[in-house]
């Protein structure tokens, strides 16, 4: 295993595939090695070889919009079939998915990768049930081995390729008809959206349009708690009445919706938020 996951590596790096180490074993699988996570991964083949020296059993994570790539998780495990829903999607669509860079996942899943479209905006969480959008994160690369033994396999086709098609942006672009369950509508701009709050006072105002852009702008990993800061502050302001509850969960859902959570996620979070407050847990800062 150990020469093997190194020669995937080398051989993503080398065609330009930016990747990073991550953990083959443990508490922490597939998490990253790397303190900064996936935004420090490299396509810098002596950047490579050091991490090969360092951590020699790791697995390769394959940043997604790092590499202009976005890759649609199916899973058979915990949440229903995503294997068959996205089948069925395809089948129904008369789509080819063997026209996609597929990749059998440890766990009876597939990994469908698509060119990320230039200019793609905020993509859903989920595609349809137990289907992930692999988007802003990363997934683990074909053809590395699992601590346990496991693999991630290309279903056709070699790595070498599959990395030069990454690298050249020559990967399949997303259907037409798939882009609507892939993408948010065009949210309204959050100028005119804070200057319709119904609220007459500019200071108020513009610490709502604070509120809402320290969302819009928080890392990843860092988002919920960010936007659950962020509803705990709107719901003091609905408590004092200065702004109207209906108000504020459409700022909430809107800014959900940008930063790539899906309504339930953003939803669980706002009423949390709200519930902190308008119980009167004045701690939650």
């Amino acid at each position: 295993m150990i020469g093997h996951n190194i020669t995937v590596g080398s051989h993503l790096m080398r065609a330009g595939v930016k990747v990073l180490p991550c953990r083959e074993l443990g508490e922490r699988l597939k998490a990253p090695y790397l303190n900064g996570g996936f935004k420090q991964a490299s396509a810098d083949v002596l950047v490579g070889e050091v991490w090969a020296r360092k951590f020699p059993y790791a697995v390769w994570g394959l940043p997604c919009a790092l590499n202009n790539v976005l890759v649609l998780d199916a899973d058979r495990h915990g949440n229903g079939d995503g294997v068959a829903n996205l089948l069925a999607l395809f089948e129904l669509h008369g789509f080819d998915w063997r026209d996609v860079p597929t990749v059998a996942t440890p766990n009876s899943g597939y990994h469908f990768y698509f060119n990320r479209p230039a200019g793609l905006g905020p993509t859903k969480a989920h595609l349809c049930e137990a289907v992930d959008v692999r988007d802003n994160g990363y997934v683990i690369a074909p053809e590395c081995q699992m601590g346990d033994g496991r693999w991630y396999r290309l279903i056709e086709g070699g790595l070498t390729h599959f990395a030069e098609a990454i690298a050249a942006r020559l990967l399949p672009d997303p259907p037409e008809w798939m882009m609507p369950l892939l993408v948010h509508p065009p949210a309204p701009k959050w100028g005119s959206m804070c200057r319709s709050v119904a609220v007459d006072d500019d200071t108020l105002r513009n610490q709502i349009k604070g509120l809402i852009l320290a969302v819009l702008r928080a890392e990843e990993g860092n988002r919920n708690k960010v936007l659950f800061w962020a509803t705990c502050r709107l719901a003091e302001m609905v408590r004092d009445d200065l702004l109207s509850i209906e108000v504020a969960e459409m700022l909430l859902d809107e800014a959900g919706a940008r930063i790539g959570l899906s309504m339930r996620e953003t939803r669980n979070t706002a009423i949390s938020g709200l519930r902190t407050i308008l119980r009167g847990d004045h701690d939650a800062r």
